[in-house]
């Protein structure tokens, strides 16, 4: 079965900078990247901004995997390593996670076949 996230994490105060070069870092190192996501059982992965008027930025996660993937924490990847160390630095964990409640799912049927394939 395929899982569908999208969560809301906010960034550290001070730390906007260098959460835009860690998304700079990952979009850099894009196929190095996409390459990690096959461990991971992870079809898609989108990360957006949001510069919200409580004066805080917020990282909207959305991201579609299969089931039995590695997690991210267990990866030798360079890619994983750097992603971790800058989600240590800016994600603040004061700060509850939002998760967002799937309310429909449409996935083209070529899509959805690939997926299910894997």
């Amino acid at each position: 079965m395929t899982k569908i996230e999208l969560t809301r994490f906010r960034i550290k105060k001070g730390k906007e900078l260098r959460a835009q070069e860690w998304m700079d870092f990952l979009n850099k190192h894009h196929q190095d990247t996409v390459a990690t996501m096959a461990g991971e059982r992870m079809y898609i992965e989108t990360v957006f901004k949001e510069e919200s008027s409580d004066g805080y930025t917020y990282f909207y996660w959305y991201s579609m995997q299969g089931e039995g993937g590695n997690a991210v924490e267990d990866s030798d990847s360079y890619i994983d390593q750097k992603h971790l160390e800058y989600w240590d630095e800016c994600i603040d964990t004061a700060y509850r996670p939002v998760d967002m409640k799937v309310m429909e799912k449409l996935v083209a049927p070529k899509i959805n076949s690939i997926i299910d394939a894997d």
